[in-house]
């Protein structure tokens, strides 16, 4: 049974979600606390699985309760997130400072509404069996230095990732140098998050990052990023590469979705000048995708289990035979230069 506490500043948010769970069989709601300082004094008590987090909260913050529970009583957080510009920068931060995952509140309408409780459901139950959260990842280290002498035909780097994503990837981008072949990344992530996700990291890695939009000719040294709720695809042309984006069915469960960016790769005849990296995340997104760039002659590495929050799409990957070398994400930028 996981124990789940909830801890919103509105009562009926509290009320609706520890009413859902009544009879769920693996889900029991320990507690509620209606404020952060509220939750400091109930933790030491309940010491729950899982903590559901609204972003906003009178007192002390979202994110200086997360400052607070990481050392000293870690524990996966969901953040439910409002959907606007304040709230998904506060919810960036918190993924930044050891929150696991998030889910965007309600717009008001009935389906949405059901949405978010499917959505919090799920991830409750993922998160509770084995979730490992993760100290924030401090980014004090020097850029690593390109190697000389003789170069590999690797024209494109492409990364998949997930659940405990945005705090591999921050890691990974401040450690690389700007004088790598273009990276293009699906991280699973809503619309909009993605624009103040892109920023962000633009504005903290060294690198020039943007939010990847449809004709985007791919430049040396940049990072490109999926757009929430769109399929990103890499195209070749004369010898540059290119992007598309394009809105179709779900795959792997998810839009964006790494398979569709892997594939498109891989059945394009670009696989053999891509090295693909699948991150820390739940399911198996990428893990055939990944795959298929290995079989095409690519270079492939897969997160290993002890530095994932969540070891899921990089074990599917591993399984399936589509990693090459499988590492901790502390290695993973050297890694990245060794196959340059």
């Amino acid at each position: 049974m996981i124990k789940l506490l909830i801890v919103d500043d509105q009562s009926v948010v509290r009320k609706v979600l520890s009413e859902m769970f009544i009879g769920d069989k693996n889900i029991q709601v320990v507690g509620t606390a209606a404020n952060a300082l509220e939750a400091k004094r109930l933790i030491p008590q309940l010491l729950p699985d899982v903590i559901s987090l609204d972003v906003d909260m009178p007192g002390m913050s979202g994110i200086e309760f997360l400052d607070w529970l990481m050392p000293n009583f870690p524990t996966p957080v969901i953040m439910l997130s409002t959907y606007t510009e304040t709230g998904a920068n506060a919810t960036i931060q918190a993924l930044e400072r050891g929150a696991m995952d998030f889910v965007k509140k309600p717009d008001g309408t009935e389906a949405d509404f059901l949405r978010m409780l499917d959505e919090l459901t799920n991830k409750i139950k993922k998160l509770g069996l084995g979730a490992k959260p993760k100290q924030y990842i401090t980014n004090s280290q020097p850029k690593l230095v390109s190697p000389k002498g003789k170069q590999t035909n690797i024209k494109l780097i492409a990364i998949g990732a997930s659940t405990g994503g945005t705090q591999a990837l921050d890691f990974i981008l401040h450690a690389l140098p700007n004088d790598l072949p273009p990276i293009v990344v699906v991280q699973h992530m809503p619309e909009h998050f993605t624009t103040l996700f892109a920023q962000r990291l633009n504005q903290t890695t060294g690198l020039p990052v943007k939010e990847a939009a449809h004709g985007d000719i791919l430049e040396k040294g940049h990072v490109y990023l999926a757009p929430g709720d769109q399929h990103l695809l890499v195209r070749r042309m004369a010898g540059r590469y290119y992007l598309e984006i394009e809105m179709f069915d779900k795959v792997s469960g998810h839009r964006p979705s790494v398979d569709v960016m892997f594939n498109s790769i891989s059945k394009g005849k670009m696989g053999d000048h891509c090295l693909a990296i699948l991150l820390t995340g739940m399911g198996r997104d990428g893990a055939s995708g990944l795959k298929g760039i290995r079989d095409a002659g690519g270079r492939t590495i897969g997160q290993d289990e002890e530095s994932s929050v969540v070891y899921g799409m990089p074990k599917e990957a591993f399984l399936l035979g589509g990693v090459e070398k499988q590492v901790s994400l502390s290695a993973i930028p050297d890694v990245i230069l060794q196959y340059l």
